[in-house]
């Protein structure tokens, strides 16, 4: 079983993954980055400025609106493979590049995929394959 701790950067607390990413079929991005599991969000969204530097093709574009119900955004869908606690590989996923924001969130199309535990109590998230 993967385990991370929660992070104390939000008030309250918040369950974080550890993933790296990649083109699919490509080998990973050494560079660690830390997601937010948001069981709330239908997607999964990532920084452009990080998808920018695969130079990954846009999919199509869509619209999406936050949870606040705002005005429809138009934004790019691109194509990754994500890598979980460095060892639990989930091939061509969607994501949205976001503009607006600067971390990764994890969204239900990805945590559906996955055996998850949130462990409040204890501030502990889990993944288990």
């Amino acid at each position: 079983m993967n385990t991370a701790s929660y992070s104390q950067e939000y008030v309250p607390s918040a369950p974080v993954i550890p993933l790296r990413i990649a083109i699919p079929g490509a080998t990973l991005v050494r560079e660690e980055f830390t997601a937010l599991v948001d069981t709330g969000a239908d997607g999964t969204f990532i920084p452009t400025a990080i998808l920018e530097k695969l130079e990954l093709p846009i999919l199509y574009m869509t619209n999406v609106r936050s949870h606040l119900g705002e005005r429809l955004h138009r934004v790019p869908v691109h194509k990754i493979d994500i890598a979980l606690f460095g060892s639990v590989l989930l091939p061509n996923i969607e994501v949205v590049g976001d503009d607006w924001g600067s971390e990764i969130i994890l969204g239900r199309n990805v945590l559906n995929k996955l055996k998850l535990h949130l462990d409040g109590p204890s501030e502990i998230a889990s993944v288990s394959e």
